[in-house]
C-alpha cells in the first residue's frame, strides 16, 4: 500500500477568496532572478511560462485531471556547503490571476514532494505553489539511491534534508520569486501535507515558526525514528507465532471488532466511534465463521493470539511498551501483510516497505539484510538504535512551540482514526505533551494547535476507509487564519465506496460524537461531541 499525498481537489479548496488579476512586478516570468538563500548557493535558476496546461490523473498521487493551467514554471536548484548537494525547488505562479496565498506541498513515503501532482490542485485555486525534492530522488518506495554514501555509510546531509532543511529552504525560495514576479510578498502562506507531508508541516511549526501562516498537516509521521521500525512489529508477531494469517483471517477478526463495538456512539454505522470505549477481545471471536473471496474463514487460537500482541504493539523483554499497536478497526494487511512462497507455496511475510528500507538503509546499512530474520529481541535492539541515532534528526516530535504561538500561526492537524500506518496514539500523546510543555492548559494550545481524528478513516482518508472523511480542511485552516474562526469540527462524509452513506462533524480532540437518539442517524446534525461515553 503507497503512502498517499492527499491532492485531491476537495482537500486543496479554500474559503473563497478575491483573485485578481496577476500584477506586473518587476520582472516577467522568463528574467525572474535567482534568489539569495541563506546557507545555500543557488546553482541555477529556470523559468518558463506554461499555458492550458493539463496535469494528467495519477492515482493515488492526483486523483482527477487538473486542466487548463496557465502558470510560470520556475526551479531553482540550490546546493548547501559542504555537501555536494543539489536541491529542486519548484514553483508555480498564476499568470492570469492571484488570490495572493501561497502553499507549499509536502511529500510522501520517501519522496519530500511530488512535483506537479501536489502543484496543480494548488495552482487551479489561483495561489502560488511549491514543491521541493530535497535533493534526493524523488522515487518514493526507497530511498536506496541515496540514504549511503559511496562508502556506504549513511548520508546525513541527504537525511537532513529530507527531515528538515529543505522545507525552510523551499519557503524562502517561493516567497522570493513571487515578490521578484508579483512585486510583493504574499499575503498569506500556508503548508499543506500528509504523511510525510504530515511530518514536514509539523517540523515547520518546531523549527520555522515563522515560514507559514497556516500548517494543514495530516497524519503526520513524527516521531519517526520509533514508529518506522514499530511498523515492522507484526511481521515479527507472525514470525514468532510460526503462522502467517490470509488477508481474509485478519479481516475477519477486524470485523468482529467493529461489530462488537459499532454500536457504542449510538448508532449501527460500520465505524468504531470512540476507541477508547471499545474493550474487544479478539479470542472471543476464536470458531466464528465468515465467508472471504468464495471461502469459509474459520478464526483460530492463534490468529486470535497473532492479533491480541498486534494491536498491543510491541515491547521490550521487560514488558515496557516500546510503542503503540495497531488501532482496533484499522486494517491490518498492509503492516501483517503475507506473499505466497512461490507461486503456489505457504504464505510468508512481507514487510511494509518504508519500515523494511528504513531498518536496511539506516539501522544495518547494508541494503541486502532480510528483514524476515528479525524477532522480538533484535527489534527492541533496533528501535534504541534507531532512537539514539535519528531521534534529533527526523523525530520531528519537538513539543517547544512557543515560536509558533508567538508568531501567530495556526496548526490543524488531522488523522484517520483507523490508520494503520502511522499510530493515530502516538499523535494524540504528542498533542499531550505540547499542552504539559506549554503549561498545561489545553484551552491555551487551542489557540494555535488543533487535532480531529475521524473515526474509520485510513491513511490520509485512502485506502480502505469506511468513515466520514473531513471534506475541506483546508479551508476550516484558511478560516482559522484570515478569519479568525478556530474550528471545532471539522464537517466530513463518507467516500463513495462506503457501503453505509453519512455525514459526521468530526470532533476536536479530546472531544468524540456520539448520537443523540433521535434524528437521521446518517446526519451530522443529529451527534454532539462529548468528553466521553
Amino acid at each position: 500500500m503507497l503512502i498517499t499525498f492527499l491532492t485531491a481537489a476537495a482537500s486543496i479548496l479554500a474559503n473563497s477568496a478575491t483573485a485578481v488579476a496577476a500584477p506586473n512586478g518587476a520582472y516577467s516570468c522568463a528574467n525572474i532572478p535567482a534568489p539569495k538563500v541563506h546557507g545555500a548557493k543557488v546553482l541555477s535558476i529556470e523559468s518558463k511560462e506554461r499555458h492550458n496546461f493539463t496535469v494528467s490523473a495519477t492515482p493515488p498521487l492526483l486523483l482527477d485531471d487538473v486542466p487548463n493551467l496557465s502558470i510560470c514554471d520556475v526551479s531553482v536548484t540550490v546546493s548547501h556547503p559542504n555537501t555536494g548537494d543539489k536541491v529542486v525547488v519548484q514553483v508555480w505562479l498564476p499568470l492570469k490571476k492571484w488570490n495572493g496565498r501561497f502553499v507549499a506541498t509536502g511529500g510522501t513515503a520517501w519522496a519530500a514532494g511530488v512535483g506537479q501532482y501536489a502543484l496543480a490542485p494548488v495552482l487551479a485555486q489561483d495561489s502560488v505553489a511549491a514543491a521541493t525534492d530535497a535533493g534526493v530522488s524523488g522515487e518514493l518506495l526507497t530511498p536506496g539511491l541515496w540514504a549511503l554514501d559511496a562508502k556506504g555509510k549513511v548520508n546525513y546531509n541527504l537525511l537532513i534534508n529530507f527531515a528538515s532543511r529543505s522545507i525552510h529552504d523551499m519557503a524562502v525560495v517561493a516567497k522570493a520569486v513571487t515578490q521578484s514576479f508579483y512585486g510583493k510578498q504574499p499575503k498569506y502562506s500556508y503548508w499543506n501535507g500528509c504523511s510525510t507531508g504530515g511530518r514536514q508541516g509539523l517540523v515547520a511549526a518546531q523549527e520555522y515558526p515563522k515560514d507559514f501562516d497556516g500548517i494543514l498537516a495530516g497524519a503526520p509521521a513524527i516521531s519517526w525514528d520509533k514508529y518506522v521500525v514499530a511498523e515492522h512489529w507484526p511481521q515479527v508477531v507472525m514470525k514468532e507465532a510460526g503462522y502467517f494469517p490470509s488477508h481474509c483471517e485478519l479481516d475477519a477478526v477486524t470485523q468482529a471488532a467493529i461489530a462488537a463495538c459499532d454500536e457504542i456512539d449510538g448508532v449501527k454505522d460500520g465505524v468504531i466511534s470512540n476507541l477508547a470505549a471499545c474493550r474487544f477481545d479478539p479470542f472471543t471471536a476464536v470458531g466464528k465463521r465468515s465467508q472471504c473471496e468464495g471461502q469459509e474463514v474459520v478464526i483460530s487460537r492463534t490468529v486470535a493470539l497473532i492479533v491480541k500482541k498486534i494491536w498491543a504493539g510491541p515491547k521490550d523483554a521487560h514488558g515496557n511498551q516500546l510503542w503503540d499497536g495497531l488501532t482496533m478497526g484499522a486494517p491490518m494487511t498492509s503492516l501483517a501483510d503475507t506473499t505466497p512462497s512461490g507461486t503456489t507455496g505457504p504464505l510468508k511475510g512481507a514487510p511494509f516497505f518504508v519500515s523494511d528500507t528504513w531498518i536496511r538503509y539506516y539501522l544495518k546499512t547494508d541494503p541486502n539484510f532480510n528483514t524476515s530474520t528479525i524477532d522480538s529481541a533484535e527489534l527492541t535492539k533496533l528501535f534504541s538504535e534507531s532512537v539514539r541515532k535519528y531521534s534529533d534528526v527526523i523525530g520531528s516530535d519537538d513539543t517547544d512551540l512557543s515560536g509558533l504561538r508567538k508568531s501567530g500561526g495556526k496548526l490543524l492537524v488531522w488523522q484517520g482514526g483507523s490508520d494503520p500506518l502511522i499510530f493515530p496514539q502516538g499523535t494524540a500523546r504528542y498533542r499531550e505533551r505540547v499542552e504539559k510543555r506549554m503549561g498545561g492548559h489545553a484551552e491555551d494550545v487551542d489557540n494555535f494547535f488543533r487535532l480531529f481524528f475521524a473515526p474509520g478513516v485510513d491513511h490520509c482518508g485512502q485506502g480502505t476507509t469506511i468513515g466520514a472523511i473531513p471534506s475541506n480542511p483546508f479551508g476550516a485552516l484558511i478560516s482559522w487564519v484570515e478569519d479568525g474562526k478556530a474550528p471545532d469540527t471539522l464537517p466530513a462524509s463518507t467516500p463513495a465506496k462506503a457501503k453505509i452513506q453519512f455525514t459526521r462533524n468530526i470532533c476536536k480532540y479530546p472531544l468524540v460524537s456520539k448520537y443523540r437518539g433521535s434524528g437521521d442517524p446518517n446526519l451530522a446534525e443529529n451527534f454532539d461531541c462529548v468528553k466521553h461515553y
